[in-house]
């Protein structure tokens, strides 16, 4: 499969909003269903300043969507966190590791980011195995973190560090 990974553009936004509109893509977010097209196009430019938008394209559409959280504190400036959706039908292709990839080349070699945070749910087994693939650790864990289905789940909070930087013991 050609994946093609780009900065998001205003005409991607119905693409986006297709992939956030299954069920089983928003469950794993800590968003809530049915929001519009125009939502997702500026969701992460609401966010703040110089954050980044990402999108894999395979067949003429985005079928991934990962947008990196730059800190505008400049005491975590370090550090950033990220949210990632794959379109069901693009999931188990590779669509995920190739822009989770991307945004580390950028976190280590052009954002100046020691750290890559994320919450992830517990129970989604998929994704925590491809993040620790990855160099993602869990950190630590946040009971009932969410509401989703009808009951309370918990999450993890998990990292990656640029390896090229010794960890404090």
């Amino acid at each position: 499969m050609n994946i093609k990974i780009r900065q998001a553009e205003d005409n991607d936004a119905q693409h986006i909003a297709e992939i956030y509109s299954f069920e089983s893509v928003m469950e794993q977010t800590s968003q809530l269903p049915y929001m519009s097209t125009e939502f997702w196009k500026g969701f992460y430019s609401s966010k703040g300043a110089g954050n980044i938008e990402l999108v894999a394209i395979c067949d003429d559409k985005a079928v991934g969507h990962l947008g990196i959280l730059l800190n505008q504190n400049p005491r975590r400036k370090h550090a950033c966190s990220f949210g990632i959706a794959i379109h069901p039908d693009y999931q188990g292709k590779g669509v995920g590791k190739t822009l989770m990839n991307e945004m580390i080349k950028l976190a280590d070699n052009w954002l100046n980011l020691l750290k890559i945070e994320l919450a992830v749910f517990a129970d989604n087994k998929v994704a925590i195995k491809l993040y620790k693939k990855l160099g993602f650790v869990i950190e630590g864990e946040s009971k009932y973190d969410v509401f989703k289905q009808g009951k309370y789940c918990s999450g993890y909070k998990m990292a990656r560090y640029n390896p090229n930087y010794p960890l404090p013991d």
